[in-house]
């Protein structure tokens, strides 16, 4: 009895080494937001290339197509103007939909213009893991934190002692994984025509706190990567680095010079309020290619009709 027990010991020992070695090194992500036009918008049917037009959502989501992620991480505003379920059906669904079992979505404030965003959980039916738009998962060697910054939306918002916040903390916590990437759909920091928004920042704090690697966000419709940054937004080897991948397929804006004094909410941004990227592209769709490995990432962007296919690209160690 003893010996059959001990074979049954060593026969499911076998099956999790199986398991854990059959888990892919290194996973890919496809990360973009702010996707899909109106169903009546004028540009829908227009075949052009001229840069910053409107209504690419098919050509980029060809690419992200083409890449075969293991997820897309849409980060919000996945379809203009008014989200309607016919529109989910007859636009998105063709584009992006075609990843829809492997989408990740994070909550936009396009997503709210229907009442609890009921159109876009009722689309996305179980890819979204909590209604109330923050949650975890892991993702092969990675430990992944959607949140919501729809902050007048999320039962007692996003700041320090919300429950989103207190959550965060937990969940941060709790995790063993090494590698950690957050997404939200306002960036913390941005040079574009919103510039840095602060009604995530607390979130951020959180992020920078438990030495979490990443963030990522759409909203600007533009595509932008800063270094690692503390919560000031000052340069820190052990800060989160932003990425701002606004590029899905809606017009893209190239700021004014003024656009950036002062931030989404209207107050005025200091100097040093308002970090400098490292990489930004205010003229191209495209699409963030990202490789997560289990202590390290790798990033492309995938650029629309550039005259590189692939731009910006880097690595880095998670903390």
């Amino acid at each position: 009895m003893i010996a059959v027990f001990a074979v049954i010991i060593v026969i499911v020992a076998l099956l999790l080494v199986r398991c854990e070695s059959s888990q892919p090194a290194t996973v890919r992500v496809v990360a973009v937001g702010d996707m899909d036009c109106d169903p009546a918008d004028p540009d829908m049917d227009k075949n052009t290339k001229a840069l910053g037009d409107l209504c690419r959502h098919k050509a980029v989501s060809d690419i992200a197509v083409a890449l075969n992620p293991t997820i897309l991480l849409g980060l919000g505003d996945f379809q203009y103007e008014l989200p309607k379920a016919a529109a989910y059906r007859t636009v998105y669904g063709p584009t992006y939909g075609r990843l829809l079992n492997r989408t990740v979505p994070v909550f936009g404030n396009q997503e709210y213009k229907i009442q609890d965003a009921n159109t876009f959980t009722a689309y996305f039916g179980n890819r979204i893991m909590d209604k109330k738009g923050y949650w975890s998962q892991q993702v092969g060697k990675w430990h992944i934190l959607v949140l919501n910054s729809n902050c007048s939306a999320v039962t007692g918002g996003c700041g320090t002692g919300s429950p989103q916040q207190e959550w965060l903390v937990e969940d941060l916590k709790a995790n063993k994984t090494k590698c950690v990437l957050a997404a939200w759909h306002h960036p913390r920091w941005s040079t574009g025509i919103n510039g840095p928004d602060p009604r995530a920042a607390d979130l951020y704090k959180t992020l920078f706190d438990y030495k979490v690697d990443l963030v990522l966000s759409g909203h600007e419709a533009d595509y932008e990567r800063f270094a690692p940054l503390n919560p000031d937004g000052t340069p820190d080897p052990h800060g989160v680095r932003q990425f701002v991948i606004g590029t899905g397929g809606q017009a893209h804006y190239r700021p004014a010079p003024n656009d950036d004094t002062h931030d989404e909410q209207g107050n005025p941004i200091s100097t040093t309020g308002r970090p400098t990227s490292e990489y930004v592209d205010y003229d191209h769709h495209g699409v963030l290619e990202l490789d997560l490995s289990p202590d390290s990432y790798k990033w492309s962007f995938h650029p629309l009709e550039a005259d590189s296919a692939v731009t910006d690209t880097g690595s880095a160690k998670c903390y």
